[in-house]
């Protein structure tokens, strides 16, 4: 698999726990600090918003151990798998805590 399609299944299950994590009840919750003040703040608005932010930090999140692997002395294919496999162990850890 190439590098790039690693960053493509990468950010495509980062995006999945952003739809999933529990955490998203909380960053809609504060929607009051977060959303532009020139946006309604429509369910669907606040729900598309959370969930990227949510993405963001899984994305994030996950590129910590990669980044760790990779500063060891791992190539880059190796810290590009472990990265999708970081993100991949959260949206799993998520959708296990929201029973699907």
């Amino acid at each position: 698999m190439t590098r790039e399609t690693l960053f493509v299944f990468t950010v495509g299950t980062c995006l999945m726990h952003g739809l999933v994590s529990p955490a998203l009840i909380y960053v809609v919750f504060f929607h009051p600090v977060w959303l532009p003040e020139m946006l309604p703040p429509t369910a669907e608005i606040v729900f598309y918003g959370a969930s990227l932010i949510v993405s963001t930090a899984t994305l994030l999140l996950s590129a910590v151990p990669a980044a760790i692997v990779e500063r060891l002395g791992a190539g880059l294919d190796v810290a590009m798998r472990v990265w999708l496999s970081g993100a991949a162990i959260i949206t799993a850890l998520a959708l296990v805590a929201r029973g699907g």
